[in-house]
């Protein structure tokens, strides 16, 4: 069983110290791995800000999180598959980064300034604007219609476990919604 394999098992499971260390393992192993620091950035976050957790770990969950952070970001930053996701993650809760929401919307700009190609990366453009201006509403419902439709967009969320399935989740809601005039 492979390391994505092991960790979804254990996020299932709500087994958050062993998933920690098995991504820890994971990164020591193979430091170049984007999606093992994606993942170690989106469990923290999730862990922080969606899950039950002992409170008194607390610190140290939102210290490991700004450290993968850092050390990821220093790694990755002219990687656009790296800005998006780490983006995206730091917009649902950009205090524990110790950045501003326009630094992680930022970052999802230039991923797809880097990548100008990728629906996915477009489509995240419009996740930062305002959603009570009607024609920023309608872009952000087209593009999530068209992301969905993309069989490849399909293949890369699902190679991403709870992140990927969190932004597809996202994507649903979005293409569901009605177009007002």
């Amino acid at each position: 069983m492979d390391w994505k394999e092991q960790l979804s098992k254990l996020e299932q499971s709500k087994d958050w110290k062993s998933a920690i260390a098995l991504i820890q393992e994971t990164i020591n192993q193979n430091s170049s791995s984007i999606d093992a620091y994606l993942s170690m950035n989106y469990l923290l976050m999730n862990l922080l800000v969606e899950e039950q957790y002992d409170p008194n770990g607390h610190d140290y969950y939102a210290g490991l999180l700004k450290k993968y952070f850092i050390e990821s970001y220093a790694k990755f930053s002219n990687n656009p598959e790296y800005l998006f996701y780490i983006g995206q993650i730091a917009c649902i809760s950009e205090w524990y980064f110790d950045i501003e929401i326009e630094e992680a919307q930022s970052m999802m700009k230039k991923a797809s300034e880097l990548e100008p190609g990728s629906i996915l990366y477009k489509w995240a453009n419009y996740s930062g604007l305002d959603m009570r201006e009607s024609s920023n509403k309608e872009k952000m419902i087209v593009y999530a219609k068209q992301t969905l439709s993309e069989p490849e967009v399909k293949r890369e969320l699902k190679s991403k476990g709870a992140l990927g399935k969190y932004l597809w989740d996202s994507l649903e809601y979005w293409s569901k919604e009605e177009i007002t005039k």
